[in-house]
């Protein structure tokens, strides 16, 4: 349609038309546009029809208005046309081809936005220098103390009681099938790498205890269900929570009526003391045992 209009009579001699037709820009976009309207257009004899009509009306009425309104027209048409000069003079690109006018905003975007992404990525690129050398002068601040006399007592016994731990662990919740099938990772030895031997010792043990308590978890409720016993999970937690808020409520009301309330202390011990005292006064010591004996009484009578 844009073609057969631009063709109607009068359009073509507008200095605005032809100027705006001369830039490649605007002549691929009305070229691209006459090209679909007229696939459209001879898709179907209906829309053919459809089509053709509406161009006579919209070229019958444009050439009945022209005598009209050819005095408002051409002023329209000298301002346009001065616009598009105007256009052109300032941006010379719009002359060009939209292939060239295309690359060359994209390379103008770029000119602009490179200095900024490369300040961006140089920031990026100090900040993971930074963290790194932090990382690696801590890591080598924590290898040094445990080298020493007191890192190495207490890394022994973090691996003594990672140990004892783990004994424990295979005796309350021993592994599973799969736990003992599978392969685990290997821990560094603590000569090469005593931060790294320590971290991966506890990241080991606790990995272990989460997945064994929750493997015994799983078949215990398995076992249930199994044996024909519906476990609620939602009911077992509510439950859990309630008990654990009721002993916190009993524990904080004894500790309340404990502080109203002291035990008054009591006079057992001088009693005690004092009883220990007289008894240790009138108890007879040995000296006077042996006196009072015959044998002791002879023998001073003898000796006078």
């Amino acid at each position: 349609m844009a073609t057969e209009v631009g063709s109607a009579p009068g359009m073509s001699q507008l200095q605005s038309v032809q100027k705006a037709m001369a830039l490649p820009t605007v002549e691929a976009a009305v070229g691209q546009v006459g090209a679909l309207y007229t696939k459209v257009k001879g898709a179907h004899s209906l829309l053919e029809w459809a089509l053709s009509t509406a161009e006579a009306s919209v070229t019958f009425a444009a050439a009945t208005a022209a005598p009209y309104v050819a005095a408002p027209i051409a002023a329209g048409d000298a301002r346009v046309a001065a616009a598009i000069d105007e256009l052109e003079r300032r941006m010379p690109l719009v002359a060009e081809q939209p292939k060239v006018i295309v690359e060359t905003t994209k390379q103008a975007v770029f000119a602009r936005l490179t200095p900024q992404l490369t300040k961006v990525y140089g920031a990026r690129d100090v900040a993971e220098q930074r963290v790194k050398s932090l990382k690696e002068l801590t890591w080598t601040k924590a290898n040094a103390l445990l080298s020493t006399a007191y890192g190495q007592k207490a890394m022994h016994s973090v691996d003594t009681g990672a140990t004892y731990a783990m004994q424990i662990l295979n005796h309350y919740l021993p592994p599973s099938q799969e736990e003992t099938n599978g392969v685990g990772a290997e821990i560094v030895a603590a000569e090469s790498d005593p931060a790294l031997h320590t971290v991966q010792t506890v990241g080991r043990l606790s990995a272990v205890a989460a997945r064994r308590v929750w493997a015994n978890l799983a078949a215990r409720v398995n076992a249930l269900r199994d044996s024909g016993i519906e476990l609620d999970v939602r009911r077992y937690v509510t439950a859990l929570l309630a008990a654990l808020h009721l002993a916190k409520v009993t524990s904080e009301q004894q500790q309340n009526d404990e502080a109203k309330n002291p035990k008054p202390q009591t006079e057992a011990e001088p009693a005690k003391s004092g009883h220990h005292s007289d008894a240790h006064h009138s108890a007879p010591t040995t000296t006077e045992k042996v006196k009072s004996t015959p044998e002791a009484k002879s023998n001073t009578s003898v000796n006078q």
